[in-house]
């Protein structure tokens, strides 16, 4: 697996650096917000997660009173917008999307951050749900067909994944060892390098956001799995990797974080605007759209969820061999 060197984060940090002026006092937080406010999506743009945001970020900015401008950093694993968060000071005014990678990369390697004690937790907004497509003229019909051609031709059956510390590259990598086959890896920066790979023949199959559902209603491609917990009311026919006899999870805890040290109530005025946009009509129309979940919980609530799905991590981690000693 490709490891983010020192240099790369030190790149990434100096690309978030910020100067870092006081703190604000009691006043200047009543006035909260006084101006825009950043959201770090650290995804690419037009994926399905920098859509969805977006549209959730439009909705809140409503209930703010003012402009929630969303700025994309991928790249190291989708980490920058966490990474972001260690240079940034807690007045509210920047913050960011994070998900389980923030704690695979952790428990995988050095990171310039702890998922546990360097964040404020704001909202949990939903789980992302991933899965695996072929092309629509491909030999391969379903999930099976991959493990079986695997398993007669070893390592000359590819994949693609958003990189090495996803949630669907792991799902895999733990498939292929119960199923005792090997699989190359081809990473991309996102959804939609990948899916010119895959539509381009360059890759055989690609497991992705749920956004790969436009090719499938295209008839571009089908869907071999769906990596999820349950099967998703817009495809209750595909099947999820429970579905194919593997207790493997892959779902992805997503949501809000801070700077550590943000101010009580600058927090709860992110939350409420971001919990009013949650249940927002076009907001609810783009997660179904996507297949992807609503999963609401206060800022208590979500640091629980950080903890309890660090320890999920490290075992589905360990359990892969990636873990770091």
């Amino acid at each position: 697996m490709a490891k983010l060197s020192r240099r790369s984060w030190l790149a990434g940090l100096a690309a978030t650096s910020v100067a870092a002026p006081l703190y604000g006092t009691s006043r200047a937080n009543d006035n909260f917000p006084s101006r825009p406010v950043t959201l770090i999506v650290p995804f690419p743009a037009g994926g399905t997660a920098d859509t969805t945001f977006r549209v959730l970020a439009t909705a809140a900015a409503r209930h703010l009173g003012k402009p929630i401008v969303v700025e994309n950093r991928a790249g190291a694993s989708a980490t920058l917008g966490a990474v972001a968060m260690m240079s940034t000071p807690p007045d509210g005014y920047k913050i960011a999307v994070t998900h389980s990678a923030v704690l695979r990369v952790q428990l995988m390697q050095p990171t310039p951050y702890d998922a546990l004690t360097d964040f404020t937790p704001i909202i949990q907004v939903g789980a992302f749900n991933v899965g695996m497509v072929a092309r629509q003229d491909s030999p391969f019909k379903s999930f099976a067909d991959i493990i079986a051609e695997a398993r007669s031709r070893p390592e000359k059956i590819n994949y693609g994944t958003n990189g090495p510390a996803t949630a669907q590259n792991l799902a895999i990598v733990q498939v292929a060892a119960i199923e005792n086959v090997k699989l190359v890896h081809v990473p991309f920066k996102g959804d939609a390098e990948a899916i010119a790979a895959l539509l381009g023949g360059h890759i055989d199959t690609h497991a992705g956001g749920t956004l790969l559902g436009d090719l499938v209603e295209n008839k571009q491609a089908r869907w071999l799995a769906i990596f999820a917990d349950e099967r998703l009311k817009r495809w209750p026919d595909v099947p999820t990797l429970y579905d194919l006899g593997y207790d493997v999870t892959a779902a992805s805890p997503n949501g809000l974080i801070g700077p550590k040290g943000m101010p009580q109530e600058v927090v709860q005025r992110l939350h409420d605007a971001f919990k009013l946009a949650l249940f927002d009509p076009q907001h609810v129309e783009i997660q179904e759209k996507y297949g992807q979940s609503i999963q609401y919980r206060d800022g208590a609530g979500f640091g629980e969820v950080i903890r309890k799905n660090f320890e999920l991590e490290r075992e589905k981690i360990r359990r892969a061999g990636l873990l770091r000693p």
